[in-house]
């Protein structure tokens, strides 16, 4: 009857929580985490099995609390006539008689300090427990769960732990003098701690001794114990250290242990993917170079690394300084979301490989307007235009012009979508308001997320989820194809090609490596948000800086303080522990011949030629932009080049017939804001293309002519514009709004 008897008190204990041990890919100890949030109670480092608790231990606590404990019931009634004698004679309360399993129903009930004013309801309530755990485990269990459970003070609970706290030392390896000390400290851990007051617990501990040496099966049974002398026990209290418990990855390892938790799991250990070493080296760099930033409000970096094989995490930097408060270093900044600036255009180039662009392509890096209400005018970080670029350079060399060109031409909500598709889901819900500055990384996103999809591209366009676990990467269940193979590999082509860098970052001492490497870095919100991805075959890493607390970074550091951590990285990693392949070539694209400035074929007047990768099916012409006039060779650039052209001096000319005649600027739909109040009442226009030199131009009832190039201001005009021009047998009419 008692053993099928409600005992609710007893589900919830069997359901508690232990502590979790965290060790890293090699066995190095992380973390002990408490067993609820917010608090630091470790409760047994893991719960040891009966069979794995040494056998000098429990006769040792049995000595010390019950030495009949596998004769009785679960009361001892020879105890409890011998402590009744004492405290008659004694007047008051001399002894108790609480054995083992009332003492652990005491614990199951969560009251394990109640025996000291114990009312006579209360103990017979817990003598009734202890009749109900005999009737359910055995004594063997009943030990287990008593040495897992029984409560040391300073936080503490269970001998495993016990053992580190008092003598930094796992319980296997503790001295017999060593022992004697920690199963006294259970009756009143502030008195017996070894640590505090060690003299009271070597009076307690030889008392014990002496007991258990007195006790004729202990005594045949453990020989050795019974030689400890005084100067045993002066050892073992000299030896007794505080446990300093470890606290690496702590933003990581706070993230997996909410998890852990909230799952319910009993987990008492995990080995994590982690390297340690590689972690306290990306700590201490970080943390030595927001150091040497500081005034320039860098206050703040974190980062990731990742085995591009296994998706496994080998490094995980949350903050500078997770125990920094004013610089808000409990903000985990590998998943905080900040604008990564240009560190996104790799993957909107990627897009736009795989929906037809070319490598030979050129674009346009001239002064653009998009949109219609509101207008948007890109501009390059150097606020410069570099007229005809290719579409290698744009990428390598990060120009803003041209990537919002492709985005234009790809369409916000495919790229959105596109973006999904490689894990970016903190992009939801704000591509819709980054629009066109979604291809600068106008839209938030976090560290994680960057690393991930970066990895891809070395990974032959193959998406993996992450994790923190050893994982055998034999089988991704998770996996699934983002890009072509091939066009993973020439965005690797374009990233690890240090000429094409060299219009925007110039010789890029911080891309240098003896390996082959692919780097990307992006700056935002004035350099609020400093970033660098690179990776090789084997590994990616990402490195954020910056601050939490949306201030501009002053000095215009640039990216050129995580891209040094970024490349220092992949160094230590391939010099620890592989080489580095060279990445794969496209399959389906062969190497040829192109002109630098035009990407068409070269002709006998191109002077400056390079290789590129052409596909089979790119249709291909020989250059016209290069001729031979009057023995001189002279450049013509297209129509759309015309601004640029004529902003400086410049060698060659435009052939403005070489495109239909179109309004430029502004576009049909704009709408512009008055500003006479602050003198600017002038709106620019640009028109490209057309046969004839001269074009006829109407602004509502006005009327006018221009010469090459057509370029011109109109004055602002309250409400609807009509703009009609004219050029031969060409014309087009806009409309526009001016408010």
């Amino acid at each position: 009857m008692l053993r099928f008897s409600p005992y609710s008190d007893l589900k919830q204990f069997q359901q508690r929580p232990y502590s979790v041990r965290y060790y890293d890919r090699y066995g190095m100890l992380l973390q002990i985490t408490p067993v609820d949030e917010g608090h630091s109670m470790n409760r047994g480092l893991r719960r040891e099995r009966h069979d794995e608790i040494p056998q000098q231990v429990k006769d040792v606590f049995i000595i010390a609390e019950d030495k009949r404990f596998y004769s009785h019931p679960g009361i001892d009634s020879l105890a409890l006539l011998r402590a009744l004698q004492q405290n008659i004679t004694g007047g008051r309360r001399v002894s108790g008689a609480s054995t083992i399993t009332m003492q652990l129903a005491r614990i199951i009930s969560n009251n394990p300090h109640s025996n000291r004013r114990q009312g006579a309801g209360q103990k017979i309530a817990e003598m009734f427990n202890a009749l109900r755990l005999e009737t359910r485990f055995s004594k063997d269990e009943i030990l287990e769960m008593y040495l897992n459970s029984l409560p040391f003070g300073f936080n503490t609970e269970g001998v495993t732990s016990a053992a580190r706290t008092f003598f930094s030392s796992e319980i296997s390896m503790l001295s017999g003098a060593q022992l004697f000390c920690l199963a006294v400290v259970p009756r009143r851990p502030s008195f017996y701690s070894p640590l505090d007051n060690p003299q009271n617990c070597l009076i307690a501990a030889s008392f014990l001794q002496t007991k258990f040496a007195d006790n004729k099966i202990m005594s045949k049974k453990w020989p050795l114990f019974i030689q400890i002398d005084e100067r045993d026990f002066e050892f073992a209290l000299e030896s007794a250290r505080r446990f300093q418990y470890p606290f690496e990855l702590p933003h990581l390892i706070r993230l997996i242990n909410s998890q852990v938790l909230s799952s319910g799991s009993q987990i008492n250990e995990m080995f994590l993917s982690i390297d340690l070493a590689l972690q306290r080296y990306l700590e201490n760099t970080i943390a030595g170079n927001i150091n040497l930033f500081y005034s320039s409000r860098v206050t703040n970096g974190s980062a990731i690394v990742i085995d591009n094989e296994t998706g496994e995490i080998l490094a995980w930097v949350g903050s500078a300084d997770f125990f920094n408060e004013y610089d808000a270093g409990q903000i985990d900044g590998v998943l905080a979301l900040n604008q990564p600036g240009s560190s996104m255009k790799p993957f909107l180039y990627a897009m736009a490989l795989e929906k037809g662009f070319f490598p030979s392509d050129v674009i346009a890096d001239v002064p653009m307007t998009f949109g219609e209400i509101e207008v948007y005018f890109p501009q390059n970080f150097n606020n410069r235009f570099n007229g005809p670029v290719l579409f290698r350079a744009s990428l390598a060399s990060s120009l803003n012009i041209p990537a919002v060109y492709l985005l234009y031409r790809l369409g916000v909500r495919n790229y959105t979508q596109h973006l999904l598709s490689l894990g970016f889901d903190s992009v939801e819900h704000s591509a819709h308001d980054a629009g066109l500055g979604l291809a600068l990384g106008n839209s938030p996103v976090s560290l994680l997320e960057l690393v991930r999809a970066f990895s891809v591209f070395p990974r032959d366009g193959i998406y993996i989820p992450l994790t923190w676990q050893m994982t055998d990467n034999s089988n991704h269940t998770e996996s699934y194809r983002v890009y072509s193979a091939d066009t993973a590999r020439l965005i690797c082509s374009l990233l690890s090609d240090s000429s094409a860098r060299v219009l925007a970052f110039g010789s890029g001492r911080n891309f240098r490596t003896a390996f082959p490497a692919i780097f990307k870095t992006g700056t935002a919100n004035q350099y609020q948000n400093i970033v660098a991805l690179g990776a090789t075959m084997k590994y990616s890493a990402g490195v954020w800086m910056g601050n939490f607390t949306g201030e501009t970074v002053l000095d215009r550091t640039g990216s050129s303080i995580p891209a040094a951590i970024v490349r220092d990285t992949l160094n230590i990693l391939h010099r620890a522990h592989s080489h580095a392949d060279d990445f794969p070539v496209p399959q389906d694209w062969r190497v040829r011949q192109i002109c630098a400035v035009s990407g068409m074929d070269p002709s006998h007047a191109c002077i400056s030629i390079i290789n590129e990768y052409i596909h089979p099916d790119e249709t291909r012409r020989v250059c016209t932009w290069h001729q031979i006039i009057n023995g001189r060779i002279e450049t013509i650039y297209p129509a759309e080049y015309q601004s640029w052209f004529t902003a400086s001096l410049r060698q060659g000319s435009v052939d403005y017939s070489s495109r239909p005649l179109e309004i430029i600027n502004p576009r049909s739909g704009f709408v512009y804001l008055s500003n006479r109040g602050i003198g600017i009442n002038e709106i620019p226009v640009e028109v490209i293309g057309g046969d004839g030199s001269i074009l006829h131009v109407t602004h509502n009832n006005t009327s006018f002519s221009v010469s090459r190039p057509f370029t011109f201001f109109l004055p602002f005009e309250m409400g609807v514009n009509i703009l009609h021009v004219q050029n031969g047998y060409e014309e087009q009419t806009i409309t526009f709004t001016v408010e």
